[in-house]
This record gives structure tokens, sequence and C-alpha cells, in this order.
């Protein structure tokens, strides 16, 4: 009995050093994200017009690539199943 007791409060402990580290995780996020926002659009403000059209469309020309390569996957799963 007391190994059992001994267990559970193991596991409570555990579990409260998850929820501690995951508020902390979750708080630096949300103080982290919006610095580094800011950061980019300012960089980003800083450009050209030209560069940012082509940043825009390299952008677009990554998640085409990646869509293609997704879909020939898929196409190939299927003719081979």
């Amino acid at each position: 009995m007391k190994n059992a007791i001994l267990n559970a409060w193991i596991n409570f402990l555990k579990l409260l050093r998850f929820v501690v580290w995951y508020t902390i995780g979750i708080a630096a996020v949300f103080y982290l994200l919006p610095k580094l926002g800011f950061f980019i659009e300012g960089k980003y403000d800083a450009l050209t017009s030209s560069v940012k059209f082509f940043s825009v469309i390299g952008f677009f020309a990554i998640i085409a690539f990646w869509h293609l390569t997704a879909l020939k996957d898929r196409l190939q799963e299927s003719a081979c199943g």
C-alpha cells in the first residue's frame, strides 16, 4: 500500500512538473511570437517593392512545389496499390 501511495505522489509530481513547463512554454510563445512578428514586419517594410514582389512569388512557388510533390506521391501510391 505504501508503494502505491508513493507511486501516486510521484505521478502527481510529474504531472505538476509538466503543467509548470507547459505554462512556461505557452507564456513564452505568447510573449516571443509578437516580438518576432514586429521584428519581421519591420524588416519586410524596409525592403523595396521589387524585393517584396519576388519574396511573395517565391513564397507561392514553394507552396506550389510542396503541393505538386505531395500530389505526385499520392498518385504514385494509388497507382501501386
